[in-house]
């Protein structure tokens, strides 16, 4: 059963609107339903009854995980969410205890560490929320409709409102609200809208890293027990490029994702060359679990050219009346698994900021969202930024940061408390100060951290060729 404390509700104003269904939407949606009186979420795309894949969510049939501080949101926001998952047939899952990982060339020691995250189809987990909130009695959904642009006062000072329109084009119709929520993702026009109504253009930062994954349905065969649910190959970067991941979903099925950084992934023109590429993992173990697993569908591929990051928290004027959020504010390499998180963890600091009231929301939200990323943004481009081919500004200490972290890591593999502080780390419920304590330091500095990389490893197994599923 869940621990966690419902939010808290602070009357803010009469009505707020959400535009894009995307999980961060839905997330800060139900936030707000906390402190308006009505709230509208409009998505361009129809939802459909059940957990079905949208046209909207080019990524929907790959990997998505809930890490445990982002449960921890979708637990405040919508109590009992859990069970509401696990009902679904979705997983929660110790990150250690049911997780085989492979990491910077060590399997990782196995054992229940308190730090739960989810494994589900993207759909799945989307249908959940969705269920939700549609159950709140302050909530409408306006599905089938896309936002065109901005209402604002006179003096272009706050955002009044939106502009409706179907898809394509057609009548507009005027929605006002008094606090506007943009989670419509990585195409965001609000950088275009504000320039238009005399604002500066938003500063962004890009680190091109052309990441490219393919991701297959496969039946989890019966009988074969391995001793996980979860299977990763993480590579040894910089030397080693290629990931891996095999995650059981609802339905008792596999969902595999294979991929890498700078154009390494399976080939789109060629199925066999999906199992090629996991013999070219780091580790067996994927291969010999797929070799002769029965697949239950097509391979879906996606690429992502870049991290991008919108700095609002640094526009000299911005109005008032919006909120920039989710993937319309930053978006991450998916490999890392942050960015659902990230997104609640936005729509967490907007409930917060509304507590003091809705004049000067905006500005507020902006900044703390601006320091709440450096964290997130950080632990992923530090990673990727230690290939040398990936353009972008290495920080001050980047070489050392890389070599501590290294350290540390392998320190993990043979200390539980350190093992512990990593994995907290990663799950955004410590800072990564964490890693740094003058006690971490000193064992960091000190032991040695030669370890046989094969101690932790599962056996590899492969499913039979002739096995019932």
């Amino acid at each position: 059963m869940s621990t966690s404390t419902p939010l808290p509700s602070t009357p803010a104003g009469k009505h707020a609107l959400v535009y894009g269904g995307s999980i961060t939407g839905l997330i800060a949606a139900g936030v707000l339903s906390r402190h308006f009186e009505h709230v509208t979420l409009v998505e361009r795309d129809h939802f459909e009854h059940g957990p079905q894949a949208r046209k909207g969510v080019p990524q929907a049939s790959h990997a998505h995980s809930l890490l445990t501080r982002g449960l921890n949101v979708l637990d405040e926001v919508f109590p009992g969410f859990r069970e509401d998952l696990k009902a679904a047939g979705g997983l929660i899952l110790d990150m250690t205890e049911q997780h085989a990982w492979y990491m910077g060339g060590v399997w990782v020691p196995r054992g229940r560490i308190g730090l739960d995250f989810t494994c589900q189809s993207r759909p799945l987990l989307e249908w959940v929320i969705r269920q939700r909130l549609q159950a709140l009695p302050n909530v409408t959904v306006r599905d089938g409709r896309e936002v065109a642009g901005f209402q604002t006062s006179a003096d272009k000072a706050r955002v009044t409102g939106v502009r409706l329109q179907v898809p394509g084009g057609g009548q507009e119709e005027t929605l006002e609200a008094g606090l506007v929520v943009d989670a419509s993702g990585r195409g965001s026009r609000a950088p275009q809208w504000l320039e238009a109504l005399g604002y500066p253009r938003v500063e962004e930062s890009h680190i091109h890293i052309d990441v490219r994954y393919a991701t297959r349905i496969y039946h989890r065969p019966r009988g074969f027990e391995p001793g996980w649910e979860i299977l990763s190959i993480s590579p040894r970067l910089p030397e080693q490029r290629k990931v891996g991941t095999i995650q059981r979903i609802e339905e008792d099925r596999w969902l595999v994702m294979l991929g890498g950084w700078l154009g390494e992934g399976p080939s789109p023109a060629d199925d066999a060359d999906f199992l090629e590429f996991a013999r070219g993992l780091p580790q067996p173990h994927l291969y010999e679990a797929l070799r002769n697993a029965e697949p239950l569908g097509p391979i879906h591929h996606y690429r992502f050219p870049h991290n991008q990051r919108r700095h609002y928290e640094r526009m000299s004027r911005f109005p008032e009346g919006l909120a920039v959020m989710g993937d319309a504010f930053c978006s991450f390499n998916p490999i890392y698994g942050q960015g659902m998180t990230t997104g609640a963890l936005q729509a967490q600091a907007l409930g917060e900021c509304l507590r003091q009231g809705l004049s000067g929301v905006a500005q507020r939200y902006r900044r703390q969202v601006g320091k709440l990323l450096q964290v997130p943004w950080s632990m992923a481009t530090t990673g990727d930024l230690r290939i040398p081919e990936v353009e972008g500004r290495r920080p001050p200490g980047f070489a050392l940061t890389n070599w501590y972290g290294d350290r540390f890591q392998r320190l993990a593999t043979q200390n539980p408390e350190a093992l512990r502080t990593f994995m907290r780390v990663m799950h955004m419920v410590e800072s990564p100060a964490a890693m740094a304590s003058p006690r971490t330091l000193l064992e960091v500095l000190t032991t040695w951290h030669a370890s046989d990389p094969q101690r932790y490893a599962p056996k590899p197994m492969t499913v039979a060729s002739n096995q019932p599923t």
